[in-house]
């Protein structure tokens, strides 16, 4: 049994491999193991680190080398320069929980102990990971070397051909079942993906057969938020179905270590919006969209079109895995530096320039409300572009859209926005926002907007942002003024005349003038909804008198009695709590009337 399993084991002749191909197939095993891994560009200064993997706790740090044999001085002064650049460079930085050195070569319990000298009073967990564990994991990973040493690439050509032509293979749907075709389409397809998945070592196939025409679909549909999507072919079967292939990426560094790659042309007048776009695309990564021209050439994994030819063209930038990106947020700035308001920025995406140094980066404030695109770190170009979706309120919390409505009320000429980290330095210079109406009309949105924010604070109900044309002039002028007295404002009324119910145990009706206050149980109108608050209100009116005292000494308890204004038909309107309302109630001996 032992002899069978050491004969299934691929073995690496590490010896026989050049250097740079022993740390990229190393470092394509150890990423493949945590995708979500990063291997670090040696021509940006690796600062003693070639892949780090994220962990809740800390990072796990690999050094990789590509001696097979006892190492010589210059190697070992080669590990321990790359130890010390770790420690002065990213150590300081970097929550690092482990640190581990990865060689084809078995040391020796002198290099052992030479390493455990070299990294102690580190406080890091340390490893050596020698040639017997690297073969170990090479035996679980046959598909990466027939890749890199076999004929793995020519196998995955050949299945891909099967995959696309077996479409075109398909029955007449005239002449079967539909059940009887998408199911034998599926099992087909369903086997093509499965072997393509276990012979490609850096992504993973994906066929769906739907029903449909690819004509008819939303060109963006199935990538939006899949950061993993490398690649996406449509391809119509008959008239009836289409095929949907995907290729994902099965780890982070898949794109790096078997990269899509291609040329093509675009066509744009000069001096047009199109080629405006291209230039920002250009310089900074920005997405463009429908542009004319022609694709030239491309490559990559298997089942990437091979043909070329004219078309429109539209890049877009996927929302990614935030990686080492810190958390953004947008602030707008008083004329003095005072940060007046930050609105922190989600569901970011971003890109950078192909030929220039420039950076697109794009999100939202969480309420959806406000849509921003920043183009940095390219010079005088530089410049942010702010989108507003004021129609998008309706069946929104008050409390999703009030920061960046605020935000937006305080835009003034002396104003400025910028892109920062939350609660750090400035990430962008200062733009000051164009003259628009944007911020008078979130002055008047933003009054009934707190308004309801206030309402929804006496309320276990969820109260949304009615839609305009169901919510009438009266109505929200009665919202914000439920929400002054809600706040303990009071309102001065007049009036001329109020039916007042006799409660029970009530004496005798007064003579001459009184005041007296009339307790209403108070709901909320918001977008024709009425909302319980557990709140009254209470009308006290301050000089009232009974307009027929022969039929007030005749009532009974629960008739009404009619009371006209005496010296003054001033009223006060303000709001009790239930508790309040309880007690004045019960030191007057009744139940709360309703008026």
């Amino acid at each position: 049994m032992l002899g069978g399993l050491l004969c299934c084991m691929t073995l690496v002749n590490w010896e026989r491999l050049p250097g740079e191909t022993v740390e990229e197939f190393v470092a394509a095993m150890l990423l493949l193991r945590h995708p979500h891994g990063n291997r670090i560009t040696p021509s940006r200064g690796d600062r003693g680190v070639d892949i780090r993997i994220a962990n809740p706790d800390g990072y796990d740090i690999y050094q990789v080398k590509r001696f097979c044999r006892p190492l010589t001085s210059r190697q070992v002064t080669d590990v321990e320069n790359s130890w010390q650049r770790f420690v002065d460079e990213t150590l300081p930085t970097l929550p690092v929980r482990s640190w581990t050195l990865v060689t084809p070569w078995n040391p020796t319990h002198e290099r052992l102990a030479w390493l455990e000298r070299l990294t102690a009073g580190s406080g890091l967990r340390i490893s050596w990971m020698d040639r017997d564990h690297l073969d170990g994991m090479a035996a679980d990973h046959p598909a990466l070397i027939a890749y890199y040493f076999g004929d793995g690439g020519e196998r995955i050509q050949h299945l891909m051909a099967q995959a696309l032509q077996g479409g075109r293979d398909m029955p007449d749907p005239g002449q079967v079942p539909a059940e009887s075709l998408l199911t034998a389409a599926i099992e087909r397809y369903e086997g093509l993906a499965s072997a393509l998945t276990d012979v490609d070592p850096f992504y993973r196939y994906e066929f769906d057969v739907r029903e449909g025409r690819v004509s008819e679909l939303p060109w963006d549909g199935d990538v939006l938020g899949d950061d993993l999507t490398a690649f996406l072919r449509y391809l119509q079967l008959n008239e009836r179905h289409y095929l949907v292939m995907r290729l994902v990426a099965r780890a982070v560094e898949s794109f790096s270590l078997r990269p899509i790659t291609g040329s093509l042309e675009l066509q744009v007048p000069v001096d047009s919006a199109e080629r405006q776009a291209v230039e920002e695309f250009l310089r900074y990564g920005a997405p463009l969209a429908d542009i004319d021209g022609t694709i030239t050439h491309s490559s990559g994994p298997p089942g990437l079109p091979d043909e070329s030819g004219p078309g429109r063209l539209s890049f877009m930038v996927a929302a990614g895995a935030a990686g080492d990106r810190p958390d953004l947020e947008v602030r707008l700035v008083a004329a003095d530096g005072t940060v007046l308001h930050a609105l922190d920025l989600v569901q970011v995406r971003a890109s950078r320039g192909v030929d220039g140094p420039g950076i697109w980066l794009a999100g939202q404030d969480p309420g959806g409300l406000l849509h921003l695109q920043f183009l940095v770190n390219a010079g005088d170009r530089d410049t942010f572009r702010l989108q507003v979706d004021l129609d998008d309120l309706v069946g929104k919390t008050p409390a999703q859209v009030l920061p960046a409505m605020r935000l937006l009320a305080a835009l003034a000429p002396d104003t400025t926005l910028l892109l920062a980290v939350r609660g750090g330095p400035a990430y962008s210079p200062r733009w000051q926002p164009e003259a628009s109406s944007l911020a008078l009309h979130a002055r008047r949105q933003l009054r009934v907007l707190e308004a309801l924010q206030v309402i929804q604070s006496h309320s276990y109900q969820r109260i949304v942002i009615p839609a305009p044309s169901s919510t009438s002039n009266e109505e929200l002028a009665g919202i914000i003024q439920l929400a002054h007295l809600l706040q303990g404002g009071q309102i001065d009324a007049t009036w001329p005349q109020v039916d007042f119910p006799i409660p029970a145990n009530a004496g005798p009706p007064p003579e001459g003038e009184f005041s007296v206050a009339i307790l209403h149980e108070l709901n909320a109108r918001v977008g024709g909804r009425q909302i319980p608050l557990g709140m009254y209100q209470c009308v006290t009116y301050l000089a009232a008198r009974i307009a027929d005292p022969a039929e007030a000494a005749a009532a009974q308890a629960g008739d009404s009695i009619r009371l006209l204004p005496g010296s003054t038909d001033r009223a006060l309107i303000t709001v009790v709590s239930a508790a309040e309302a309880l007690a004045a109630l019960a030191a007057r001996g009744g139940a709360p009337p309703t008026g």
